[in-house]
């Protein structure tokens, strides 16, 4: 294997070549890492690259293996997590100046378990600063670049794993998302980024202050589908060390991922997605419909009425939950933060309770609605992100021309970049984006399936089934591609 095939491997198939001993888990790591030192100064993927611990891991998996103790598709396989997830030994900063030096002695529940499945562990990826945002452009550790075209940001807040995969910088990554922060890279970087049920992951060892406690969620990030059933498979289940941690069966992701989709109900929500997205998006949200028509489902038209209260509801819930885990760090070290983020911060200090109370009690509400449309429909689609990614240029003014008109990417609410995920933080359902295509500026643009809770299963068989016939992850990006 050469540096170049890593452009178009799939974890699937790296998994499949190590189980017959055609691939050696020493060789793929090593390749990997080299692949890191020539893309990742341009990219800013990683933050810090675990070198000899990956080597070392690498070695042991290809003992293991030799020996006849292969753990499963997992097994000397490279991955990446994002820097606000515990790393026993390795640098964790969360993307931000406070935690510059931290380096816990502890792992993560779910590095605990990828480990367990016999992973490698490449290093941490480059974040936005406290996960709070979304583009990672990040003030200390560098702006990570769309390897679509690197004028670009790849979104955020996990802006480096997405960036990261879709270079070929490692064959999956773990992230976090309070917003839309797996979701909305996948989306601008053309991977998969997949949010399962809250509590269906374990967010014991992700770093306080970086989310909302009740909205923060881990999620997958991968090349395709049936790499993100192998991934959660190792890693979902009830953690004792996380208290909302669900006790849910966990089933086999894998099995029936191929049984195709005929006759299942997808509900197409009216007005608000319609409002938002930009005439790019639309294009290949339509089109994606007709695919999905094609494949035998029913589209529905469904009505949630409080839809539009997500721009209000998420930041009066998040950020006081957010501003409450980070506030010794305020305390202490304030002028560590970017000051966009202190005024956040500080301005978050200033919901009060009965705002807050109100906007739980129209989360219940919201979350009803829901629970009512899938009584019609099996899942609902709706695109990932209303706009292709943004220059870095755009994004640093937070302006951006879309369709002859200035669109505005900030605002006191829910950013532009995250009106359509930040719904499916609030409600805790499992939403996954897949690519759908491509602007005619050839940028990624997602799809994202959502299905009712701890229903991943039929999420993932959906998403397969439309990433089959519709053939985008086949396409590779200009800079590792």
């Amino acid at each position: 294997m050469t540096d170049h095939d890593l452009g178009g491997l799939t974890l699937a198939e790296a998994a499949a070549r190590i189980k017959s001993k055609e691939l050696s888990p020493v060789e793929l790591t090593e390749l990997m890492l080299a692949r890191i030192d020539r893309l990742n100064p341009e990219l800013v993927a990683y933050v810090t690259v675990s070198r000899e611990e990956a080597l070392a891991d690498a070695r042991a998996a290809e003992e293991e293996i030799r020996d006849g103790k292969y753990r499963g598709p997992l097994h000397g396989i490279p991955l990446s997590i994002k820097d606000n997830i515990a790393t026993r030994g390795i640098r964790t900063t969360a993307g931000s100046k406070v935690l510059e030096e931290c380096v816990p002695d502890y792992d993560a529940t779910v590095v605990a378990r990828l480990r367990e499945a016999g992973a490698v562990i490449l290093g941490k990826t480059n974040m936005h600063e406290w996960a709070n945002g979304g583009t990672t452009i990040n003030p200390f550790y560098g702006t990570t670049r769309n390897p679509w075209d690197t004028e670009r940001i790849a979104g955020g807040s996990s802006g480096g794993s997405a960036a990261g995969l879709a270079a070929s910088l490692c064959l999956g990554s773990i992230g976090t998302d309070n917003g839309g922060s797996v979701r909305n890279p996948a989306s601008l970087c053309g991977t998969v980024g997949f949010k399962p049920t809250y509590g269906r992951i374990s967010r014991f060892g992700h770093v306080p202050g970086d989310g909302g406690f009740s909205t923060n969620h881990l999620g997958v990030f991968s090349k395709t589908v049936r790499d993100c059933a192998l991934i959660l498979q190792a890693i979902a289940g009830q953690d004792p060390e996380d208290p909302n941690s669900a006790d849910e069966p966990v089933p086999d992701y894998e099995d029936g991922l191929d049984a195709g989709i005929e006759g299942i109900r997808v509900g197409i929500v009216k007005d608000y997605f319609d409002r938002y997205m930009t005439r790019a998006v639309r294009e290949a949200f339509v089109e994606a419909q007709r695919q999905l028509e094609s494949l035998g489902v029913r589209l529905v038209e469904v009505e949630v009425p409080l839809l539009d209260t997500t721009r209000f509801v998420w930041p009066c819930i998040t950020r006081p939950e957010n501003v409450a885990e980070n506030l010794p760090y305020l305390t202490a070290r304030p002028r560590d933060y970017s000051p966009r983020l202190l005024r956040q911060n500080i301005a978050s200090m200033l919901i009060p309770a009965d705002a807050y109370v109100a906007a739980q009690r129209l989360r219940r509400l919201l979350c009803r609605e829901f629970d009512e449309v899938f009584r019609t429909v099996d899942l609902i689609a709706a695109p990932t992100a209303a706009v292709p990614a943004p220059t870095i240029d755009e994004s640093k003014r937070a302006v951006m021309e879309v369709d002859g008109q200035d669109i505005s990417l900030e605002s006191p609410g829910v950013n532009f970049r995250s009106l359509f995920t930040t719904p499916f933080n609030l409600t805790g359902l499992p939403a996954l984006s897949v690519n759908c295509g491509f602007s005619s500026g050839g940028l990624p643009i997602g799809l994202q399936l959502v299905g009712p809770r701890f229903r991943e299963k039929r999420v993932l068989r959906a998403a397969h089934a439309y990433e089959q016939a519709a053939g985008w992850f086949r396409r590779t990006p200009p800079v590792g591609g």
